[in-house]
């Protein structure tokens, strides 16, 4: 075994037999990489479309009536090939092996996208490892949590606590080296061979329902007890309205919540105060006296 293969072996052991779920299974997901791959697919697959789309302008042949793909305004090139020259079997099979790789890296990294990440400044232990990246670099860097379903939808709220705990982290990491004089140390175990660790999707899940739940009952209290001494029924209405319109506003800011589930909420939401106004006593009459 040589000796590059014997230290990657090692360090590959020592993340595959890992006791955190970050270390054991995060994985680097390559945005960049994968978007370059897809680009040169997409490069290919455009010079061979340019070929085809030329020979079929070639034939001649008068587009539809509605020509949906505008062929009447399409441009021939001035040395326009020749249709058997240009369609050949070796092309068609060319063709099929381009889309099916297209299709097949499009369809991969939309699902690798839609998986939950986390910076690799969150573990540790990990970042000691990759000595050849800088302590921004680690912060940069995402890793994929390989052992979890894909997301189905991330609230704004939620991604802006989860990047606020990575920044938080880097800061504090990036503080401490330079206490110790070594920006790109990440530090090392404590007396007890434990690692630093920070989950921040979970973190992030918690804080994000507990403020939303805080925020919730806020717009069902207030207003029921600023208007529970008051008989005024266009005072009623003013502070109604005022709650439902920042109240469908936070929702749709906030909330990744979709155009009927925003108006579901929302028309709930004012459900609930228009029972309270209509239960609420009416504004007491005069009483004229008698002389």
């Amino acid at each position: 075994m040589s000796e590059s293969l014997r230290q990657q072996f090692s360090v590959h052991w020592q993340t595959s037999t890992a006791d955190n779920n970050l270390t054991l299974h995060g994985f680097r997901r390559f945005k960049t990489t994968h978007l370059l791959n897809l680009r040169f697919l997409e490069a290919e697959i455009a010079e061979l479309d340019h070929v085809i789309y030329q020979a079929g302008l070639s034939l001649d042949i008068e587009p539809s009536a509605a020509d949906r793909l505008g062929l009447k305004h399409s441009k021939k090139d001035k040395d326009t090939p020749d249709v058997d020259e240009v369609i050949t079997r070796d092309l068609v099979l060319k063709l099929r092996g381009l889309l099916q790789q297209y299709d097949e890296a499009l369809i991969a990294f939309n699902h690798v996208m839609s998986m939950d990440t986390f910076s690799l400044i969150d573990d540790e232990k990990q970042s000691s490892l990759r000595s050849e990246l800088t302590l921004y670099e680690i912060y940069k860097t995402r890793l994929l949590r390989v052992d979890q379903a894909p997301r189905l939808r991330q609230d704004n709220f939620q991604r802006w606590i989860h990047k606020g705990l990575r920044a938080l982290r880097y800061w504090r990491l990036n503080k401490r080296s330079q206490g110790d004089g070594d920006k790109e140390r990440l530090g090392s175990p404590n007396a007890k061979g434990e690692w630093s660790y920070q989950s921040t999707t979970l973190i992030s899940d918690v804080i994000s329902r507990l403020v939303m739940a805080t925020v919730t009952a806020a717009f069902i209290v207030v207003p029921l007890v600023l208007l529970s001494g008051e008989a005024n029924k266009g005072v009623q209405l003013a502070v109604i309205s005022a709650c439902i319109v920042v109240f469908s506003f936070i929702v749709t800011v906030l909330l990744r919540a979709s155009n009927l589930e925003m108006m579901v909420v929302s028309a709930a939401y004012a459900a609930i105060l228009a029972v309270f106004v209509s239960n609420a006593p009416n504004a007491p009459s005069a009483v004229s006296s008698q002389p």
